[in-house]
């Protein structure tokens, strides 16, 4: 029998949809006792102990708890007496499933009362198709063989920075012209070698196509989870629309909420994961939140200011913007130099020591913003142009945004207040400093690192440089003083696909995007070990880290189409180590 997990039913879905969306961004809140029904964390939980069918415990399974009324789930790993608690659930019904690659899917219907409740499992193997379809991301995109590895570099640059490649979702084409027509729509089609563009739509039905699973070679599941990733505890909201969602960013708010961007509805959702109260802010004059048609301007990345504020990246507009999180009114602003009324597509922001924002145009360079220039009369900032260096760097040939040019990408502030950035295509990594004169030769000086496809990067409060290598599944440390590099390869090899990284500032420990193995990964720089937390969602695709103040990772799930997903939604995600 086919395992599949359980999906919130689309009444559901269409309650949290049902949210007040604001009209032009008047800041109505929703009222929705399903979705913004409390969680009283003192409730109860459930325990348990999972096994194989000759009653042996079974160590590393991941337990989850799904909640239909709060639309979120709760996930924990068994201890290798193959027991586990799952904390903090309110009264009411819980569906519960007990997952271990390899073996199939259980679940069982719970009620949890003050005091909680008990639930065992016995997992049997898993054969057939049910096996196959356990492959994850990066085991799906190895069975595409390529000639050489530039070819497979190319691919992963142009065809998988939406969306993970093989999935269930993505093998959802029938014949080879429905292949053909979603292949060549894509905006990194147009970028691809001209001999890989005349021979991917066979290569892609050969592998991915009706049946060619029955053609794989047998699937060996990776040993089960041990260690620190056993003492983890994972909990998920979902967000936005089923099936019409891209819940891209986020950030931590000073009030406690977690502000997102859904890059195709236009608009801030927030999530009090005190109270599971989910509110939508559209930005004015973008598309209404109910509507189906393309987004108008597409925000990307959102950062907090010193005043609790929010700023925001509006990719497909070209502009900036800043959302008070007090009043819920939005200020929209062209994100180019005056006169222009517009950039081309602000990509990732941060915001310096001094208050002043900064982002990447994944189109043109670098810009700054001081928010203390506004100039009412024009409605506009004093908005300030570094163009970079583009000699002899390599140039995407994708149809928009960050399949197109060299691709200035990620960003960040080192504590000495120089300003990091990387070029995606471009193959570089380079340094603002802004104390220096404009024509200083130091003012703008860029490295090529040894790792492909370099992402979201950042500085370490130490002052070490950290990288992402998307294409050749590696992260690198850079010494700005020495200029020397280290290179450490993910776990999960060259498919693993890491968008983004993060420096926890307590511990220095590194975490990574495992967007490509549906994983959060944490790297420990003194041991140099690595550590893997497996997401409860088949197909999580993450691309921003944050940390709150207890060292606990938040991160989204963003891959698009969001159909894809497990449970075809979009979704927040905290991961507490607890080690």
């Amino acid at each position: 029998m086919t395992s599949r997990s359980p999906r919130i039913p689309r009444s559901l879905a269409v309650a949290l949809t049902c949210l007040a969306v604001l009209a032009a961004g008047a800041g109505l809140a929703a009222n929705n006792a399903a979705v913004n029904a409390a969680v009283d964390v003192a409730a109860g939980s459930i325990t348990g102990k999972v096994t194989d069918a000759d009653g042996k415990a079974l160590r590393g399974v991941t337990v989850t708890a799904f909640s239909e009324d709060e639309l979120r789930n709760v996930s924990v790993s068994t201890q290798v007496d193959g027991s586990y608690r799952l904390p903090e659930l309110s009264p009411g019904t819980w569906h519960v499933r007990a997952r271990l690659l390899g073996l199939e899917d259980e679940r069982q219907t719970v009620e949890v009362a003050a005091g909680g409740a008990s639930a065992d499992f016995s997992l049997t193997p898993a054969t057939g198709l049910d096996l196959q379809w356990q492959r994850r991301g990066h085991e799906l995109m190895s069975l595409l063989k390529w000639e050489d590895e530039a070819d497979a570099l190319n691919f992963k640059m142009m065809c998988a920075y939406c969306h993970q490649v093989g999935t269930l979702g993505f093998r959802s084409p029938e014949e080879p012209v429905d292949w053909e027509v979603m292949l060549t729509r894509m905006d990194g089609f147009q970028g691809l070698y001209d001999h890989i563009q005349k021979s991917l739509v066979d290569k892609v039905v050969a592998v991915y196509g009706r049946d060619a699973e029955k053609q794989w070679p047998a699937y060996e599941p990776p040993p089960p989870p041990e260690g620190d990733a056993l003492a983890a505890t994972i909990r998920q909201w979902n967000m936005g629309k089923e099936d019409d969602a891209m819940i891209h960013d986020l950030e931590l708010g000073a009030d406690g909420v977690v502000y997102t961007v859904d890059m195709i509805s236009d608009a801030i959702e927030t999530l009090d994961p005190r109270t599971g109260e989910r509110n939508v802010y559209s930005i004015p004059g973008g598309k209404a939140y109910d509507s189906t048609d393309p987004p108008i301007k597409g925000p990307h990345s959102i950062e907090r200011d010193a005043n609790g504020d929010m700023w925001v990246t509006l990719a497909l507009s070209g502009q900036m913007a800043k959302f008070d999180v007090d009043e819920k009114t939005w200020q929209v602003v062209s994100g180019n130099v005056a006169p222009r009324p517009r950039s081309g597509y602000p990509h990732t922001l941060r915001i310096d020591q001094k208050g002043i924002v900064w982002w990447t145009d994944a189109a043109l360079g670098v810009y700054s913003l001081d928010p203390s220039t506004y100039d009412a009369e024009n409605e506009r900032y004093d908005v300030k142009y570094f163009k970079l260096p583009d000699k002899d760097q390599v140039r995407g040939g994708g149809a928009r945004g960050e399949s197109r040019g060299v691709t200035p990408y990620g960003i960040d502030i080192a504590p000495n207040g120089h300003v990091w950035y990387s070029k995606l295509n471009g193959q570089r990594v380079g340094r603002v400093a802004p104390e220096l004169a404009d024509d200083h030769p130091d003012k703008i000086v860029e490295w090529i690192p040894p790792v492909h496809g370099p992402r979201r990067l950042h500085v370490a409060p130490d002052g070490m440089v950290w990288v992402p290598g998307w294409a050749s599944g590696d992260i690198a440390r850079f010494d700005p003083a020495t200029e020397e590099w280290k290179v450490y390869p993910l776990p999960k090899g060259p498919d693993a696909l890491p968008y983004a990284l993060h420096i926890e500032p307590k511990s220095g420990h590194v975490w990574i995007c495992g967007t490509g193995t549906d994983s959060m990964v944490r790297f420990d720089p003194e041991t140099e070990t690595f550590t893997e937390y497996r997401m409860p969602t088949r197909v999580t695709y993450t691309r921003e880290i944050e940390f709150d103040d207890e060292g606990n990772v938040w991160t989204v799930n963003s891959n698009y189409p969001v159909r894809h997903v497990e449970n075809h939604s979009g979704s927040v995600i905290q991961l507490v180590p607890g080690t």
